[in-house]
């Protein structure tokens, strides 16, 4: 088994004098922190020239300067974030990219959980129900990490299952009735609901929210998709809303057509 290798990180920037990098550099470089925990070891934070009404004013001279961190306070808080975030495998794997190390693996015969899900068909209560698990440890950061692996010879004889075809195919069916009730239901629009309904886009963001369903212009092919809500939705809301009631547009100027009561 391969044995985890610690290597410097590969620098392609230059450690500044004191110790320190700037952000530019370290952007070549890579990180896991984020922007809002970088400002907490940034040296010399962004200084506010002046306020103009109660209003920030920050200048040019202000955005153009140039920002520094100290490298060895990086380095020791991505540790401390990547211990606490031990599981998080694509973070792991940044990580290791930017250190330059070289992780032990679970051997080729095993998948592991994540792989597995990968797959498609398999979700974590059907890992659970069909699959037996071995374990993988590896050395990671001064410590031992732990995951489950599973037989790649166990995971296809499951797949070709009648138990298992039958689960994932019934799901697939149902998924396909779903969409295809989606496609029968009557739909409205955004316009039609304010022109003809007497909606404002206020209300429609207030009670109403996201679209249910979004779909191409059939206009203009380059136009943002067109936003649909279910009328079925749109009417009991209209029925039982009193913030609907009051606020309302006009009947008198925006009737709401007969044909669709």
């Amino acid at each position: 088994m391969k044995q985890q290798k610690h290597r410097k990180p590969a620098r392609n920037f230059t450690i500044r004098k004191g110790g320190y990098i700037t952000k530019s550099q370290l952007g070549k470089r890579g990180t896991i922190l984020s922007e809002s925990r970088l400002l907490d070891f940034e040296v010399e934070k962004r200084k506010v020239r002046r306020t103009m009404g109660g209003v920030t004013v920050i200048t040019i001279e202000d955005l153009n300067a140039v920002r520094l961190f100290r490298y060895n306070d990086i380095e020791k808080a991505e540790k401390e974030l990547m211990l606490e975030n031990f599981h998080d495998v694509s973070m792991r794997k940044r990580f290791c990219e930017i250190w330059n190390i070289e992780m032990e693996v679970h051997p080729d015969t095993h998948f592991s959980h994540e792989e597995l899900l990968r797959r498609g068909h398999w979700t974590p209560e059907r890992v659970n129900r069909f699959l037996s698990s071995e374990f993988f440890a590896m050395t990671f950061l001064g410590g031992r990490l732990t995951y489950p692996i599973y037989l790649k010879s166990d995971v296809r004889k499951v797949e070709r299952s009648d138990d298992f075809k039958i689960l994932w195919q019934t799901e697939k069916q149902q998924k396909a009735a779903a969409r295809k009730a989606v496609r029968e239901k009557e739909k409205i629009t955004q316009t039609r609901l304010i022109s003809e309904r007497g909606w404002t886009k206020g209300l429609i963001g207030e009670l109403l929210g996201e679209p249910d369903v979004f779909v191409d212009n059939p206009h203009y092919k380059s136009a943002a998709p067109m936003r649909l809500y279910f009328l079925d939705r749109v009417k009991h809301i209209e029925q039982t809303s009193d913030v609907f009631k009051s606020r309302r547009k006009d009947r008198q100027k925006s009737p709401i057509k007969r044909k669709n009561h």
